[in-house]
């Protein structure tokens, strides 16, 4: 059989690539090559769930296109399939004089790209809002919400299955060639043969382009985000999803506190570059990978940076140590103790592109070849932004 399209990949960009090409040419035969025994086994099931408002991307760029419309759009689509979600609003905060101007950035940022609703809150009126959360000033946005991102994924692939869409788990992609009809992709277990292929591999997808000779300038870095569960007792301390003031000079938006879906809490995530794309704690390490990082020029332009040395540092003394951790989180939110850090969901790993520089890639990248396409880079807000960023991709296609 040869498959009109065929969609390296089950996190939710690859998921969504399938249930909109589905959707949008009904005769089509669609496969979804995953190695693992679900979709969102990964970075689409190991993030914080957040449903980012718009104000992050920068104006012009693919996210800042996409991210306002995939809030409202995700939150249409989890009511009505009923996913767990759950409206909570964002605070961003400025704990002291000198972040005030990066909150005007933001405000800015989000006016451009059509944020509804977005407010500068005073000192007094941000205590109104949140009496544990320190800071001097804070930019408030309604329209941050919360997702239980793998069921989600879930109800996306089974709207998909119901348009015909073909999943085939547990089928590790070893080895990909040109063929005369398209391409004939080869797993542990049997060949795929297609007409156009999509690769959405995520955290691999740049091994996959690479051996096809595309996207040749780019390579993944890992990045682990780990997470503390509040105790109980502290649940409510928050309310919103509180983050710190970013560093704009990087895309990590910083440890912040986020209320779930079934009304409990957590602080997180870090950014530890990981010693390997699966390195999911510290004593995780994969040698090849590890190897490859190292011997990578990219990875040493990048390290050439002080800033990111200091960035870097910190993120894994957050890691090794929970004090730490908390002091950290500390300086957003008082009223918690350390023992209020409780063990949390499982880290994350952040598929996070460097390119030929050593910079880290804050857009979206996609490098187009013959019948295929490669979705090198769909960081934060990726999650947020994949329905209407999958109909870009299957009307390119």
């Amino acid at each position: 059989m040869v498959y009109d399209a065929l969609i390296v990949g089950a996190g939710v960009t690859g998921v969504a690539i399938a249930r909109a090409l589905s959707l949008k040419n009904p005769t089509w035969q669609i496969a979804v090559v995953e190695k693992e025994a679900a979709v969102a086994y990964h970075t689409s099931g190991r993030n914080s769930g957040v449903v980012h408002p718009g104000f992050n991307p920068k104006p012009g760029s693919l996210k800042a296109q996409f991210c306002v419309e995939g809030n409202q759009r995700l939150r249409e689509f989890c009511h009505a399939a009923g996913v767990p979600f759950r409206d909570v609003g964002m605070l961003v905060v400025a704990r002291n004089s000198n972040e005030i101007g990066t909150l005007e950035e933001l405000y800015r940022r989000g006016q451009a790209n059509g944020v509804p609703d977005l407010k500068m809150f005073s000192k007094e009126e941000l205590k109104k809002q949140e009496p544990h959360v320190k800071g001097c000033a804070a930019l408030y946005a309604p329209t941050g919400a919360v997702v239980d991102s793998r069921l989600y994924v879930q109800a996306l692939a089974q709207e998909a299955s119901q348009h015909g869409v073909s999943f085939f788990f547990g089928h590790h992609v070893r080895h990909i060639e040109k063929s005369t009809i398209g391409y004939t992709v080869y797993s542990d277990y049997r060949r795929f043969r297609c007409a156009y292929l999509i690769n959405a591999a995520g955290l691999y997808a740049d091994y996959i382009a690479h051996t096809l000779g595309v996207g040749l300038d780019y390579t993944v870095l890992p990045f682990r985000g780990e997470y503390y569960k509040i105790a109980e007792r502290k649940a409510q301390l928050v309310r919103h999803l509180v983050y710190p003031a970013p560093n704009l000079n990087f895309p990590f938006l910083g440890i912040h506190f986020t209320p779930t879906v079934d009304g409990k809490l957590k602080v997180g995530p870090n950014a530890v570059l990981a010693l390997g794309r699966e390195a999911y704690t510290n004593t995780q390490i994969n040698f090849r990978e590890t190897l490859a990082m190292v011997l990578d020029r990219r990875t040493w332009q990048l390290l050439q940076n002080r800033e990111f040395r200091h960035v870097a540092a910190h993120s894994l003394r957050t890691s090794l140590s929970q004090r730490a951790f908390f002091e950290e989180a500390s300086t957003l939110v008082e009223g918690l103790e350390e023992a209020d850090l409780e063990q949390g969901p499982l880290p994350g790993i952040r598929a996070q592109l460097i390119d030929r520089a050593g910079r880290l890639v804050d857009d979206m990248i996609i490098e187009r070849s013959a019948n295929a396409l490669h979705i090198l880079n769909v960081v934060s807000p990726g999650l947020t932004c994949a329905l209407p960023f999958a109909e870009y991709i299957a009307d390119l296609i």
